[in-house]
């Protein structure tokens, strides 16, 4: 009994220490290096060490084993509206392996550089939750479609700090690769949906979950990183770089926010001084009944034991949840006795911080075994549409991101970034190079020709974009959502460059046919609005001095012929003002010409 009340009165001393020095310790978001901040100043103590399982949704018609329709699932959608006999484990129906599953893992294996392997199997892997039906689930752990990857990664965004700041054990470089241990095809899981409630008259709550099992059976490609990775904002920087690369393969939307894309993180710390280190070596090894981390030659000496966070569903979260938990090991690390055990945490939005699901006492017994109700996956001819595997990627894998955007610097005089933003949308490269023939083509060989790619990527990536934002009210709008057809673009940029619209014209168009005048040229929306350039001088001198003499901007001309300074704030403020008078059609030149001459003509009248 005294034992026990000792031992409590330990854990709250230790609890209290913990707190009273926590907020002295910071990580570093861009390298990962936990430091304690002390009067002396910082010492560096630990480095955050993490590795990845991502789990990606592979955008097919069909589930992985059952012909149900894979569904997007929005928010508003019905729950359970594409479940078939096979995704509840209704007695009697056996799996199909889909073969657009396979292709589109393949092509995934392929853009990752992975060593595809020629057989691979299925197996069970066995636990029990209300949202997995059969007991067990459909995956490839021990032998996977495809082996020994690499995800190459590129700098070239500002990090958290807005500046770039080298990353611990990347040699200093800008451009790096994380290891790609395996890549493995598996059933996804139903979603459970809960909800709290009060009973009892409010003494009480209680919790309902219901099940949705739309996404139960839907076909995943679970890709395993080596723990190469060795702070947040490279983990992060992990999944936008994948994201975009499936995006641009075709083989996953990458919509976080719906599931289609998930991270589970393992975060461990490394110590960083020589006494850590040798506090370490007692802890370095697994306990009894610990399973033995794969990884354990790879990493750093002293490393401590790997921490499971499942289901981030956003950069943010990934962020957020790499820091905290590297924070929160390495305080009770560095303030107590005992490191952090083997846990699987969730990430809890709303408090910032991690939350234990289980420890390793409770880890599940997955109890694997080969499925009998399916064969070995041999990509032959027979699976791959009558091509042997190489024959099959180089048919079927699209240009990959990096080669798209040498090739639009290269070819088309791009800056980076927009070569960029556009290679990361699929759509948009077809759009930009057929709107720049469309263009080219009815220039000709002129001057005026050679600026279209620029000109017409400005429009796709600013305004083009914009109002594709503006309509689905979504950040990640693509180009497929646009109204906008490559012709239209490239008539649209023809009349900017000749000269029959203004820049605001031409916004007004583009707005029109994207919202309203759907499937007209610019030419006939212009046309039938009235909307061509005023480039008479003598209207647009008559309209500049109604401009400068109104008595509301009486205020403005007095501050104009004060001279300095005024004057060029003032000109501006009236050049505005009489491009706004004209609807945008004053031809911005010849405007800016009139409007000089109503000044003077203002300046001279005030001198006499």
């Amino acid at each position: 009994m005294m034992k026990t009340i000792l031992q409590q009165s330990l854990n709250i001393h230790q609890r209290r220490l913990i707190s009273a020095h926590a907020s002295k310790l910071k990580v570093d978001p861009d390298t990962g290096v936990v430091s304690h901040l002390s009067d002396g100043g910082r010492e560096s103590l630990f480095q955050t060490i993490i590795g990845m399982e991502i789990h990606a949704q592979l955008d097919i018609p069909t589930k992985l084993f059952s012909g149900a329709p894979k569904v997007r699932k929005s928010f508003s959608s019905p729950p359970n509206s594409s479940v078939y006999p096979l995704d509840l484990a209704v007695p009697g129906f056996l799996p199909v392996l889909s073969r657009e599953a396979v292709h589109a893992a393949v092509l995934t294996a392929a853009a990752l550089d992975c060593e595809i392997q020629k057989v691979s199997r299925f197996e069970r892997k066995h636990y029990f939750y209300a949202d997995i039906p059969l007991g067990y689930q459909m995956t490839q752990q021990r032998w996977p479609l495809a082996r020994e990857g690499k995800l190459t990664l590129s700098r070239h965004e500002e990090t958290s700090k807005k500046k770039t700041k080298k990353a611990y054990c990347n040699e200093e470089k800008d451009v790096f690769s994380v290891g790609i241990d395996r890549i493995q095809l598996e059933q996804d899981t139903g979603k459970t949906v809960s909800s709290t409630s009060a009973t009892g008259g409010g003494t009480m709550t209680m919790t309902t979950s219901l099940v949705d099992f739309d996404r139960a059976g839907c076909a995943l490609v679970e890709i395993v990183f080596q723990p190469h990775l060795r702070s947040a904002t490279d983990a992060a920087l992990v999944v936008s770089t994948l994201r975009d690369l499936l995006r641009h393969i075709g083989t996953c939307d990458g919509r976080m926010e719906e599931g289609s894309l998930r991270c589970d993180l393992n975060v461990s710390i490394a110590p960083l001084t020589k006494s850590l280190l040798e506090k370490s070596k007692k802890f370095e090894k697994s306990k009894d009944g610990d399973e033995i981390n794969p990884f354990q030659d790879d990493l750093p000496p002293g490393t401590g034991h790997r921490v499971e966070i499942k289901n981030l569903n956003s950069i943010q979260q990934i962020q957020n949840a790499a820091m905290f938990e590297a924070k929160r090991q390495a305080e009770t690390f560095f303030f107590s006795e005992d490191p952090t055990e083997r846990e699987t945490r969730t990430y809890d939005v709303s408090k910032q911080e991690t939350v234990i699901i289980r420890t390793k006492e409770g880890a599940i017994d997955y109890r694997f075994l080969p499925e009998p109700d399916l064969p070995p996956l041999v990509l032959d001819r027979a699976m791959l549409d009558g091509m042997a595997v190489d024959e099959f990627v180089r048919n079927r894998l699209p240009e990959l991101p990096e080669a798209t955007v040498s090739r639009l610097i290269d070819d088309y005089a791009l800056p980076d970034d927009m070569a960029r933003l556009i290679s990361k949308d699929p759509p948009a490269i077809h759009l930009f190079e057929q709107a720049v023939s469309v263009a080219q083509g009815a220039l000709g060989d002129t001057p005026a020709s050679k600026s279209i790619p620029k000109v017409m990527a400005n429009w796709l990536c600013n305004d083009l974009y914009a109002l594709i934002k503006e309509s689905k009210q979504d950040e990640e709008a693509s180009v497929v959502d646009s109204t906008v057809s490559s012709a239209q673009l490239g008539e649209l940029v023809v009349m900017l460059q000749k000269g029959v619209v203004t820049t605001t014209l031409g916004r007004k168009i583009l707005a029109s046919i994207f919202e309203n005048e759907i499937g007209k040229s610019p030419r006939a929306v212009a046309e039938e609005q009235g909307w061509k350039v005023v480039s008479n001088q003598d209207e647009l001198l008559s309209l500049c001095r109604g401009i400068i003499l109104a008595d509301e901007n009486e205020p403005f001309l007095t501050r104009y012929k004060k001279g300095g300074k005024q004057v060029r704030k003032m000109t501006k403020l009236f050049m505005g003002k009489a491009m706004s008078a004209s609807q945008g059609c004053a031809d911005p030149e010849m405007l800016r010409d009139a409007l000089d001459k109503a000044l003077e003509e203002t300046s001279a009248d005030a001198k006499l």
